[in-house]
């Protein structure tokens, strides 16, 4: 059947046409805002070009060389700090061990591995109890980790050889 009268057509509600103009308006200010920044952008990077261009025509031969040696100076100066910084003084390990010695015990042999912060040692004393006592002494000091006997023995005067192993406290070496 043909509809003689025709119907209103529904309208949008009033969110959506508020939704389209907000949202026109946002891409206006975006389009706006990217050549705005745009502009800017190009300007400081002509004005950063400017500023370089005065730089070089300022610097002399004088102050080029100048900063050349200042440069391996600095170079120089990172290199030796590195160096410093792991530099081992392992000559303070002798003061350590005369405080730490017991006057009966006598060592023969000292052998000292810096990089693994470990100590041997080889000595002679008159009996096992002195042993002990020095094995103790060692072992209550704040520069030495860990004691162990590697070796013991009597010697043909009577007298007790023994071999130490020492793990040493690594700040010590620094």
């Amino acid at each position: 059947m043909v509809e003689l009268i025709p119907k209103e057509t529904p309208r949008l509600p009033n969110w959506l046409n508020t939704l389209f103009y907000v949202s026109l308006a946002l891409l206006l200010l975006s389009i706006t805002g990217y050549f705005i920044l745009d502009n800017s952008i190009k300007a400081s990077q002509k004005n950063l070009d400017s500023l370089r261009e005065t730089l070089v025509k300022n610097k002399t031969a004088e102050k080029v060389a100048l900063e050349r040696e200042i440069i391996k100076y600095d170079r120089k100066i990172d290199n030796l700090s590195l160096l410093l910084s792991q530099h081992l003084a392992p000559s303070g390990i002798f003061e350590l061990l005369q405080d730490s010695c017991l006057p009966q015990v006598h060592y023969s042999q000292f052998n000292l591995d810096a990089k693994q912060a470990s100590l041997l040692l080889s000595g002679i004393t008159q009996s096992f109890e002195t042993l002990g006592q020095q094995f103790l002494v060692l072992q209550g000091s704040d520069w030495v980790n860990d004691v162990k006997l590697d070796r013991i023995s009597i010697s043909k005067e009577g007298k007790v050889t023994f071999d130490l192993s020492l793990s040493l406290n690594p700040n010590v070496l620094r």
